[in-house]
């Protein structure tokens, strides 16, 4: 039977964590058929081996299992191995550390995509695990359920990955192939190229902040400077989504990155050689207000050790 949904999952080694993941696919109970595609990136621990005793017990599960690390190469597992593989008209995202925790979370999802045509995307609200602790997100909505566009996506940030189901017609792979700083950003904003967003009120899942987890523990630096990356370049391509919501989006991620390597200047860092440019040529064309707390900022660390 031709599955409706696809589970897209990447994971590379996260062997103390996938078992839970796989869990979280397997407990989901829908009234259409799924599929699990698993791509493992060349992991050294225990993940190849954790995953495939799942796909033995479950023919749903397929495994795309590879020899060499891809994403050191630049290239990237959703475009090039899980999605052309994928054979339903929706797409779940998941990665191998976190999971979900609503049994019914695909169900609402796809329901409301299925009811509503003209919405191609649908996130639900998350926790946090940190530090064994269980942390709420607060997105000060209060509605059940809040439309998501070029006007509102990133405020506040609540399109996690863990949580994404989408439309398959709304994905362009090929396009989505040729993006140098492609994140998952990317993905939400061609979506809605195509159709309305949706955030379903409830939690759906979990993510874990862990010592090996690839994007949680990067620098401040990094998680502005990489967002900016990707948005910009996606919004040249689909001009549409230039709207004052997005270009007040990028101007915060741009003052994010460049404050923090100021911070890290002045903390005793040694700057990247692109931490350095991005600064100096973003503090030159900066408002006289930010200028103003571009050099308060400096005296504080400076003289106020």
């Amino acid at each position: 039977m031709t599955p409706l949904l696809s589970i897209c999952c990447t994971t590379y080694n996260q062997e103390k964590y996938i078992a839970q993941t796989i869990d979280g696919f397997l407990n989901q109970k829908t009234d259409f058929p799924i599929e699990i595609i698993i791509h493992d990136d060349a992991s050294t621990d225990g993940t190849q081996k954790i995953i495939k005793a799942y796909a033995e017990k479950d023919a749903r599960i397929k495994l795309i299992l590879q020899k060499e690390n891809q994403y050191s190469q630049n290239i990237k597992p959703l475009p090039n191995f899980c999605f052309p593989k994928a054979e339903g008209q929706y797409i779940a995202l998941c990665e191998g550390d976190d999971y979900w925790i609503d049994d019914l979370k695909l169900q609402k999802q796809v329901h409301f995509l299925e009811a509503n045509p003209d919405y191609v995307v649908s996130w639900t609200n998350y926790k946090i695990l940190k530090n064994n602790e269980i942390i709420e997100n607060d997105f000060s909505y209060d509605e059940a359920e809040v439309t998501i566009d070029y006007n509102n996506l990133f405020t506040p940030y609540s399109t996690y990955t863990l949580t994404t189901v989408f439309k398959k017609e709304a994905l362009d792979i090929e396009l989505y192939k040729t993006l140098k700083h492609s994140k998952d950003n990317s993905l939400y904003i061609m979506f809605l190229q195509k159709g309305k967003g949706i955030f379903l009120n409830f939690y759906g899942a979990v993510y874990r902040i862990h010592d090996g987890g690839v994007y949680s523990l990067k620098s401040d630096f990094f998680k502005h400077y990489s967002s900016y990356l990707n948005i910009n370049e996606i919004t040249k391509v689909i001009p549409e989504s230039q709207t004052k919501n997005i270009e007040k989006v990028l101007k915060s991620l741009a003052n994010g990155a460049a404050f923090s390597a100021l911070k890290a200047k002045y903390t005793g860092e040694k700057l990247t050689e692109v931490q350095e440019q991005f600064m100096e040529n973003h503090f030159k064309n900066v408002p006289l207000k930010t200028k103003f707390k571009y050099y308060k900022r400096i005296f504080k660390y400076k003289f106020l050790k």
